[in-house]
């Protein structure tokens, strides 16, 4: 029996840009959600872990980030790792396991090469990426080992032809499925999507799997966050592949539509069930008066409060004037209700989304000033 966790895409040295000052938070939970992976095995009794691909976004990763990522590795000193270059951190000239202090880790073995590699009984067969663009099918490169003892692993980093795309032709790096009957292999382990998925072979049984990402990255992300816990008992038997939570960030998108002012306590209601989400991102559209902004504006100020980062996305929300004189609140001073006045014919002739919101933001000062706030 053979017992390993699959892992992959770990991509240490990402910017996260798009995620403003959240970034730093994303990029330093990525660090540690390595050492829970390497927990889950310890944890598990596992033979190995298998890493395929991508540990870093690039080669030209700082040495700050693989100095954070080998002390994780130097604290896990009994657990054997296996470790094989996706796309992002390929082998070449400027590859970043060419540092020296890879070759200094015990307990580390970079598959280089697609010579098989036996451990504990369990062979691997490695399929190492040397290009970004490769575009030949990878598991063309699989030795037949339906003849042979043992469990059979492929490890490898590209994208299952069929499973996403149409063909092999539009994708680079290359899966093929079949590759399972063709060869005589018991699993593939296959990384550089960033959801976990599992498929079947010819014979409809999984022996594909990818683990995703550990720490999920985008808010569009589904099923990252995992690591995989694989056991086969012997050659020919079906796997068990289970995954297991590691990633430590927790994602939400939420779309909300204003109505009118009893919107904001529905909103309110809705956003207590979001409580410790860490990644929370708000689209609120529709249309809501103008008098409410304020405590709109507040209601989502608390929620700041609430998680390791709140996004907002307004472009779609709309704030109401009155059109009828009579449902204009006076202002209780006469320039504020003429200025009030002004400014809400101004909102009504204008056309321009930039312009308005402009008008709209005078209006909402202009209020707060005749509250005394």
């Amino acid at each position: 029996m053979v017992r390993f966790i699959q892992t992959s895409d770990w991509q240490i040295g990402m910017k996260a840009g798009g995620l403003g000052d959240a970034g730093f938070i994303v990029r330093e939970k990525r660090i540690e959600s390595i050492a829970k992976i390497l927990e889950i095995a310890k944890q598990n009794k596992s033979d190995f872990v298998l890493i395929c691909g991508d540990v870093f976004e690039h080669n030209m990763v700082s040495s700050e980030d693989v100095s954070k990522v080998v002390s994780i590795f130097n604290k896990y000193s009994d657990i054997s790792l296996y470790l094989l270059p996706g796309n992002h951190d390929s082998l070449g000239p400027d590859s970043v396991y060419n540092r020296d202090i890879f070759s200094r880790i015990p307990n580390l073995t970079i598959l280089r090469t697609c010579e098989p590699l036996e451990v504990n009984g369990t062979t691997l067969y490695p399929l190492p990426i040397e290009s970004y663009y490769q575009k030949e099918v990878q598991t063309d490169k699989l030795q037949y080992v339906k003849e042979l003892e043992g469990v059979h692993i492929g490890v490898a980093h590209g994208s299952l032809i069929g499973a996403f795309h149409s063909s092999h032709e539009e994708i680079d790096l290359p899966i093929d499925p079949s590759c399972i009957e063709k060869s005589g292999i018991d699993y593939l382990a296959l990384g550089h999507w960033h959801s976990y998925r599992e498929f079947t072979d010819d014979n409809g049984v999984k022996r594909i799997a990818y683990s995703g990402t550990h720490e999920q990255t985008r808010y569009d992300e589904d099923s990252a966050g995992y690591c995989l816990l694989v056991e086969i008992n012997e050659k020919g038997d079906t796997p068990k592949i289970t995954p297991i939570r590691c990633g430590e960030l927790t994602w939400k998108s939420f779309d909300f539509e204003m109505k009118d002012a009893a919107s904001l306590n529905e909103l309110t209601k809705h956003m207590e069930s979001f409580r410790g989400v860490d990644m929370f991102r708000l689209n609120l559209f529709g249309e809501i008066p103008l008098e409410n902004r304020d405590e709109l504006e507040n209601i989502l100020e608390y929620q700041k409060t609430l998680h390791s980062n709140f996004r907002i996305k307004t472009d779609g929300l709309q704030y109401i004037v009155p059109v009828s004189p009579d449902e204009v609140k006076e202002l209780g001073d006469p320039t504020l209700n003429q200025t009030d006045r002004y400014l809400r014919s101004l909102l009504r002739a204008e056309d321009d989304t930039k312009k308005r919101d402009v008008i709209i933001e005078a209006l909402s000062k202009l209020h707060r000033l005749a509250k005394g706030s």
